[in-house]
């Protein structure tokens, strides 16, 4: 759908009123046509002297019609030292199975520690601080967790799918939990609770292996870390839907590795000695998904390479999982149409509405989107309307419309003075590698009739 409607500007010797009119459209345009037309070689001059013409005419266009070619793609994304350790498993109708984990370092809490040889473990426990949960959190988890045989580098850069060697020995014993985020008060030993944790206790073998160690292991960290170099934590796949729980590794108030033991010469004291995850040290997660198990429609388009199917839905994951490719193919052939030099958008907005049935009691909408440039070697880079702020650039989810709207008018005019390459704009979800989200985007054929759209406001100044 597509209107359009013309402005006169009158000369300066009719109506008063009409004059300021014209003086205030004056001041705006010359403006913005300096920058707009620079390509084109336009003097400021130029562009002032004949506005209040006769026979100069603005036209103001609205449209919504513009070509859009988009579709899914699998993505990877950096997960080291990130916001939040992600824990769990999923089993979406729509995505398929998703297990989340991760693997982290250890510090020790005090230097020169000596267990001595009369110290007795009682239990060794590892304690963490739960941020939120995705999906259902009445489905029990099993969880894992394993001894790293390697160290995680200080230097290397890690990715969704990498990986470290493990122990095969399961230190958890397949413990099974449900993550809560009650603020409910818990006494456990000297300490009160008033937030929520994870408690996962592990191997008896384990505890006893940590007070083993000689005193001079406990010198300094990395001491201490080439002999215990950290853990992997996963979680089995589970049949339906499941849920994904954020950590916060680094706060050492509720995260911690607690061994608690007694010393045989005054059995009636209970003692504990606690390892920390700080910022100094290293962690990444790791995410597994098994696409192949959502619905038809979605393996097709990721699993089947059919991208003309994103004409009608794409898809967004987190977990280094799947961004939307979004295309403007015929730009090019509109702004030479219309003679480019005189295009000026003054608003062009990217309609990204949810499909009607799309299901959010369990598998909750994103609270915001993130729409990056693309480079042609795949790269991306941050537009130029990002810059002029969120209440501008907009991303953030309606829940009533169920509608998210990105504001990209900079980066159409560019593309219409040839200022920028015409690759196109990806896709996906805030806090791709920390946060568990996915979501379903309607394409621009979508047959519900609430299409993915560009609704563009743009002014062709003749002379």
């Amino acid at each position: 759908m597509s209107y359009h409607y013309c402005i006169k500007l009158k000369h300066r010797n009719t109506m008063k009123t009409h004059y300021q009119v014209a003086q205030t459209l004056l001041a705006f345009l010359i403006g913005t046509l300096i920058l707009a037309f620079a390509s084109c070689k336009k003097t400021p001059d130029t562009i002032g002297n004949d506005l209040i013409d006769e026979n100069n005419i603005i036209s103001v266009t609205r449209t919504d019609t513009a070509l859009i070619v988009c579709h899914s793609y699998l993505d990877s994304i950096g997960s080291k030292n990130v916001r939040y350790a992600l824990l769990g498993s999923t089993h979406d109708p729509v995505f398929g199975s998703t297990e989340a984990g991760f693997y982290t370092q250890f510090r020790f809490s005090s230097s020169g520690q000596n267990f001595g040889t009369t110290s007795v473990l009682d239990s060794v426990v590892l304690q963490l601080a739960l941020s939120a949960v995705y999906g259902d959190s009445t489905t029990f988890l099993t969880v894992h967790a394993y001894e790293l045989n390697d160290s995680i580098s200080a230097s290397e850069t890690y990715y969704s799918y990498s990986s470290v060697p493990c122990s095969n020995i399961d230190l958890a014993n397949g413990f099974q939990f449900r993550p809560h985020l009650n603020n409910a008060v818990h006494i456990i030993g000297t300490d009160t609770l008033t937030e929520p944790v994870i408690r996962i206790p592990l191997s008896q073998d384990f505890g006893n292996y940590l007070m083993q160690l000689d005193s001079t292991i406990y010198q300094t960290p990395d001491d201490f870390k080439n002999h215990f170099k950290g853990l992997f934590l996963t979680c089995d796949e589970v049949s339906l839907n499941g849920s994904i729980s954020s950590i916060n590794l680094t706060n050492n108030t509720l995260t911690r590795l607690q061994l608690y033991y007694h010393n045989t010469t005054t059995p009636e004291n209970a003692l504990r000695y606690d390892y920390y995850v700080t910022s100094d040290d290293n962690y990444f997660n790791h995410f597994d998904h098994d696409y192949t198990q959502g619905n038809p429609e979605f393996v097709s388009q990721l699993m089947g390479g059919d991208t003309t199917l994103g004409q009608q839905r794409v898809y967004l994951q987190t977990m280094g999982g799947i961004r939307t490719h979004i295309r403007f193919p015929n730009l090019t052939h509109w702004a030479d149409s219309l003679d480019r030099c005189h295009i000026l958008i003054n608003d062009a907005q990217l309609i990204l509405p949810a499909p009607p049935d799309i299901d959010t009691t369990i598998f909750t909408a994103p609270s915001k989107l993130v729409l990056v440039g693309l480079k042609e070697d795949g790269s991306t880079y941050i537009i130029s309307d990002n810059y002029e702020g969120e209440n501008y650039f907009g991303g953030s989810y309606d829940a009533n419309s169920k509608i998210v709207t990105f504001r990209i008018s900079e980066y159409l005019q560019k593309l219409v003075l040839k200022e920028g390459t015409n690759v196109g704009l990806s896709l996906g979800i805030e806090g791709a590698a920390y946060n568990a989200r996915r979501w379903v985007v309607n394409g621009p054929e979508a047959t519900e009739g609430n299409r993915m759209r560009l609704n563009v406001t743009y002014s062709i100044v003749n002379e």
